[in-house]
């Protein structure tokens, strides 16, 4: 990642943005590159430019990426709750067979070829990957129990029940995902 927004041209920022965006609409069931927030029709790019264009015309004035990037997610909780958002029907775009065998209603009418999302992600499978790739790396086998086993999230979390620094917790993190990378657990994010 980019030390310093000042540094960064326009296309990278908005990319990174709504690689952020597709994140935080993932963790609230709307899910894809191209998906769209029900009743309001906002895109992820549409958030990450709504963002950058604040940040462009002085709105958001802290000038670092973990600004941004809350400032993103708030805005898309503040969507969330409003009024269009809430009084939508939710129509899911790969809709799951009933007992009988009858595909459910999608969105635009036509059955989808894309697998669900619970056929492409396996949650245990993945853990037990990610256990694999680190079980000879004894502070990443730590980090990942850490995360997996006592279920924790934040940072400070972390280091407190690990006995090591923040700072540290951050190193093996990157170490983590370099490590998943190389091994094919994981993909490089764009």
């Amino acid at each position: 990642m980019l030390t310093s927004l000042i540094e960064a041209d326009s296309q990278t920022v908005i990319t990174l943005l709504t690689a952020h965006a597709v994140r935080v609409l993932a963790e609230y069931g709307i899910c894809g590159p191209g998906a769209v927030m029900p009743g309001l029709g906002l895109s992820a790019e549409d958030f990450a430019t709504e963002i950058y264009i604040e940040y462009l015309t002085g709105k958001i004035r802290v000038r670092t990426w973990p600004y941004l990037y809350t400032a993103l997610k708030n805005n898309i909780r503040d969507k969330l709750g409003s009024s269009a958002q809430k009084t939508t029907e939710h129509v899911p775009t790969n809709p799951q067979v009933d007992s009988e065998g009858n595909v459910g209603r999608h969105l635009d009418g036509f059955p989808m070829n894309v697998p669900s999302i619970e056929d492409r992600l396996c949650e245990d499978s993945y853990k037990a990957k990610i256990r694999q790739t680190v079980q000879d790396q004894p502070p990443l086998k730590e980090l990942v129990e850490a995360v997996f086993d006592l279920d924790l999230t934040k940072p400070g979390e972390i280091a407190e029940a690990l006995g090591i620094s923040a700072s540290e917790v951050y190193v093996r993190n990157r170490k983590l995902a370099r490590r998943l990378i190389k091994n094919g657990v994981s993909t490089v994010k764009s």
